[in-house]
C-alpha cells in the first residue's frame, strides 16, 4: 500500500496520521491479559466481547485471540449493512472464494469466519445496525433480549471509530453501573520510506492509506462538540469528548494535505 502525496512533508504527515491513530483508537489497556485486567479492573474476566464489524479482518483474529484466552464469558458480534459491508464482503471473498458474502451482514460473515479458522460457534450475533449509534443501542438491545448480564463490556473497533464508539456507549449508559473497556484491536501506524507513505505492518484487510487518513479526519470532525459535531452542542449523538491541541495541529495538517478528505456520513445508513 504506498501513495506519493503532492508535498515533500512525508514523515510530519505519517506523524500525523499516527497521532489520530493513538488517540482515535484508545486502549484503556496496555493489553489484553488476566493480569492486566485483575490489576486495572479488580476482576480477570469481562462479562462480553463486543466485537463490531467497522473493523478490518484483522481484528477479527484479535478479537478471537481474546476469547480464546479466556477473557469474556460471552462473546458477541454487532455489525448489519453499513458503509464498510461491501469492504468486508470483497476481503473475505478474496481470501476465501467459496465463503458466502452475498447480501449477508458483517456480523454473520464474522461469524461464518471465526466459525471456519477459529473454531468459535458460541456467538451472540446482532445483525440490524448500520451505523456507529445503532450498533451500540441494538447491541445494549441484544443483550437485554438475550438475558445476558453485561456488567463489564470490552469492546473492539476500527481505530477510526474506537474512541466514538465509547462516547456513544457512555451517552448510552449514563447512570447505569456498566463498566466499557476500550481496546482498539491494532493500530495503523504510517512511516514515510523511499519517498512513499506506507503502513509500517500492513494488517490483513487493512483499508488503503487515503481512505484509512479519510477515516480519521472524519471522526476528530464527528468528536467535536461544537454545532458541526456529534457532540452534546452538535447532534447529541455522543457524550462530549475533549480533543487535545496535539490531536487538531495533526487534523489541520492532514486535512490540508489532500492526502484524505473528511468523510461525510451517507444517509443511507443513518436512523
Amino acid at each position: 500500500m504506498q501513495i506519493q502525496p503532492k508535498n515533500n512533508h512525508l514523515q510530519q504527515l505519517a506523524n500525523a496520521a499516527n497521532t489520530l491513530t493513538r488517540f482515535l483508537g484508545t486502549r484503556d489497556l496496555p493489553k489484553l491479559t488476566h493480569n492486566t485486567l485483575q490489576s486495572k479492573y479488580g476482576f480477570d474476566h469481562v462479562d462480553v466481547l463486543i466485537l463490531f464489524g467497522g473493523t478490518i479482518p484483522f481484528g477479527c483474529d484479535v478479537a478471537a485471540a481474546t476469547w480464546k484466552r479466556g477473557l469474556a464469558r460471552h462473546l458477541m458480534i454487532v455489525g448489519g449493512i453499513g458503509h464498510t459491508t461491501q469492504s468486508l464482503r470483497d476481503k473475505f471473498k478474496a481470501r476465501f472464494p467459496d465463503m458466502d458474502t452475498e447480501d449477508k451482514p458483517e456480523a454473520e460473515m464474522i461469524a461464518d469466519y471465526l466459525a471456519q479458522e477459529h473454531g468459535i460457534h458460541d456467538i451472540l450475533l446482532e445483525t440490524k445496525s448500520t451505523n456507529c449509534g445503532n450498533n451500540v443501542t441494538y447491541a445494549l438491545a441484544r443483550l437485554r433480549e438475550a438475558a445476558i448480564p453485561a456488567k463489564s463490556l470490552l469492546i473492539m473497533q476500527d481505530p477510526s471509530m474506537q474512541r466514538r464508539m465509547a462516547a456513544v456507549f457512555a451517552k448510552e449508559l449514563q447512570g447505569q453501573d456498566t463498566l466499557i473497556i476500550n481496546y482498539a484491536p491494532y493500530r495503523p501506524y504510517l512511516t514515510a520510506k523511499n519517498g512513499t507513505l506506507r503502513f509500517i505492518r500492513p494488517y490483513w484487510g487493512l483499508w488503503d492509506i487515503r481512505h484509512y487518513v479519510t477515516l480519521l479526519l472524519g471522526d476528530i470532525s464527528r468528536l467535536r462538540d461544537d454545532e458541526n459535531g456529534y457532540g452534546p452542542k452538535g447532534k447529541g449523538f455522543i457524550t462530549h469528548v475533549d480533543i487535545p491541541p496535539e490531536v487538531e495541529t495533526a487534523f489541520c495538517l492532514l486535512n490540508s494535505s489532500q492526502l484524505g478528505t473528511v468523510r461525510t456520513a451517507n444517509p443511507a445508513f443513518s436512523s
